[in-house]
């Protein structure tokens, strides 16, 4: 039977064709790609096996333009390139395409998508830059950086580019622009935080209603579409955040200058009023250029503290605190309304790291969001909310952000891991209710969390409730947000650190000219965004890896001092040859290994029988490190055995 749908490449070569339509996904082997490249829309011949749908690329629909990064190597005629992830063909660059690269240097190169489908082992390519990394960058930021192809210093043209359009004419734009110098507006951010995008601010209205304003730095009055500055920005995506680095998506004359909303300065903001009623009703929304001079720059850590026991620091203009607490009992209000609308929040614990003066790793350890960051979380998706509401009244197609339904495998799968662990039957035959009536599933799943929400298990579970989810993404129509409860949201307020948000703010001002677009206008403007909602979901997903991959790594390098030290673990999952674990303190995941055990067996990938012992998904156990590998960031255990087993 033929299919069509879009090209998923796994790292060990093959692929999957994703077809969105309720059916299974079909395993591509290489020799079935046809010279398909990752994200292209095909048509595939697919025929059922064992394991599933199995097929091989007929026709390419739609092609996605593709990039390599790699070492290139010079072999005379011709060069080739290395690739850090596994690609499924060899990539050749011609001579005229290689410009001053040599033998060595690591590159990024745009990949000539074939034109015919044909079975295909070779591409050519033809490189766009070399990476070049800051000298001092420790090995494991350099690894990761050369790994996923991320491009740390600006070309010298982008720099000179940044500079000459950071010098803004505040008196020129006042003529143009709302002036609200004079609003009690402050930024809220943690304590290391270089660039501040978003200022917030409350005030009560005579008619017992409130004003949120919620102040955004205005990129897009910097960077101009189809220019150097702006390609950066696209093939960057997004800003890239290390423990003790980050990779700006912008220059640092404009990412932590200009465009950064610091205190006592004037700025340029895309503004959003929202009239809310005294319980977080939105009454009403109104979006528009203006200059702001934030009031304060307060920091989660020092602002915690201080909501919760509403004893004011000294150094805490009195005016701002009490818009703070103003803003936190309103943001309690928007809270309660999203879960009533079926919101998840499993209140999941961050991993945080701290670096020490010598560059090793000090601590790694699992921090939750206070009262503060619970504040600008609110204000921030409420702002998010408005501005698609808004962009919607005006018939702007928009770029959404959108979270689909879990599919019912997957929670299916969540089901049998909660009746491992032995949630209780009545609880178990609820879940499963709702899973096959496809009814109140935010609910169910709120309420499964909360049932382990004081227990060792209450990380485990929401793990697995997570891994049930299928991941956010951009898209060209709005298919709602799960996770969220709603309809209608978009990402607005990280310009500075997201390509999307910028995205977003140019709609807006095409709304701010009154200036009516053609059909014509309209038609480009949607396959621009059904294009590059595709491109910016891609980065998402290589910018969250590469971050991931840093934890793990700089938490491998930590572990590496603890070589013999027993931990206490949950066991996570069961395989044929281990069983991995993850540990409380600090929090990290290993692999116990069975091959050196005597008298053991796996039932089915569920059970370890060890003599007379079992242990399954969800038990807890304590377990001692013995090998780190800290290049791969893995971290073997031995099961410590209980006394008289």
């Amino acid at each position: 039977m033929k299919i069509q749908g879009t090209v998923h490449w796994n790292p060990k070569g093959f692929a999957f064709i994703i077809t969105g339509e309720g059916r299974d996904d079909v395993f591509v082997p290489p020799e079935g790609l046809m010279g398909a490249m990752d994200g292209d829309l095909v048509e595939v011949w697919a025929y059922r096996e064992k394991k599933g749908l199995r097929g091989e690329v007929l026709s390419v629909l739609k092609r996605t333009p593709t990039t390599v990064s790699g070492t290139f190597r010079d072999r005379k005629k011709r060069g080739i390139i290395i690739p850090f992830d596994t690609f499924p063909y060899a990539v050749v660059v011609r001579p005229e395409n290689r410009g001053t690269i040599r033998d060595g240097d690591v590159v990024i190169a745009s990949v000539d998508l074939p034109k015919n489908v044909e079975r295909t082992r070779t591409v050519t390519a033809k490189i766009e830059r070399r990476l070049d990394i800051p000298e001092n960058t420790g090995d494991d930021l350099r690894f990761v950086a050369i790994k996923y192809g991320l491009p740390w210093l600006f070309p010298e043209e982008v720099e000179q580019q940044a500079k000459k359009v950071s010098r803004i004419n505040i008196p020129a734009e006042l003529q143009k622009r709302r002036d609200l110098r004079q609003r009690v507006l402050f930024t809220i951010d943690g304590a290391t935080a270089k660039d501040f995008d978003d200022a917030v601010g409350i005030e009560k209205l005579d008619d017992g209603t409130f004003l949120l304003t919620v102040a955004i730095a205005d990129v897009a009055h910097v960077v101009k579409r189809d220019t150097p500055l702006d390609a950066e920005a696209r093939h960057r995506g997004f800003s890239v955040y290390f423990p003790e680095e980050a990779i700006p998506m912008l220059p640092e004359v404009l990412s932590n200058g200009i465009m950064s909303l610091k205190p006592d300065e004037d700025r340029l903001v895309i503004a959003v009023e929202i009239r809310l009623g005294p319980r977080g009703k939105v009454l009403d929304v109104d979006c528009f250029d203006a200059v702001i001079h934030s009031k304060a720059r307060l920091i989660y850590e020092e602002l915690n503290p201080f909501i919760e026991s509403r004893k004011k620091p000294d150094s805490l203009d009195g005016e701002v605190a009490s818009r703070v607490l103003e803003l936190d009992r309103m943001a309690r209000h928007l809270y309660k309304n999203r879960l009533k609308k079926g919101a998840l929040d499993f209140d999941i614990s961050e991993v945080g790291i701290t670096i020490g003066y010598d560059g090793d790793v000090d601590r790694v350890y699992r921090y939750r969001r206070g009262a503060a960051e619970k504040l600008i979380e609110e204000a921030m998706l409420c702002a998010n909310h408005a501005v698609c509401g808004y962009l919607e009244k005006h018939s702007m197609p928009t770029l959404y952000r959108v979270h689909e339904e879990p599919a019912a495998d997957n929670l299916m799968g969540l089901y049998e891991t909660l009746r491992e662990i032995g949630l209780e039957k009545e609880e178990l035959n609820g879940f499963f209710r709702s899973v096959q009536a496809r009814k109140n599933l935010s609910f169910a799943l709120q309420h499964i969390s909360g049932l382990y929400a004081e227990t060792p298990l209450h990380s485990f579970v929401n793990q697995h409730i997570l891994r049930s989810l299928k991941r956010a993404k951009y898209f060209s129509e709005d298919l709602g947000h799960f996770g969220l409860g709603s309809t209608c949201y978009t990402h607005f307020t990280s310009p500075i650190r997201r390509y999307s948000d910028l995205i977003i703010h140019r709609l807006l001002k095409t709304v701010f000219s009154r200036r009516a677009i053609s059909e014509k206008e309209r038609g480009k403007l949607d396959g621009y965004i059904t294009h590059i909602a595709s491109e910016i979901s891609d980065k998402e997903r290589k910018t969250d890896d590469a971050m991931y991959e840093v934890i793990r790594l700089k938490t491998a390098a930590y572990m590496q001092r603890h070589i013999g030290d027993e931990f206490s673990g949950v066991v996570t999952s069961i395989l044929a040859f281990g069983m991995f674990v993850e540990i409380f303190d600090p929090p990290f995941d290993g692999l116990v290994s069975l091959s050196d055990m005597r008298n053991v067996r796996v039932e089915e990938g569920r059970n370890v029988k060890l003599g007379k012992r079992t242990i399954s998904i969800g038990d807890i156990i304590q377990v001692r490190v013995v090998r780190v590998d800290p290049v791969k960031g893995h971290v073997d255990f031995s099961l410590v055995s209980r006394k008289g087993s």
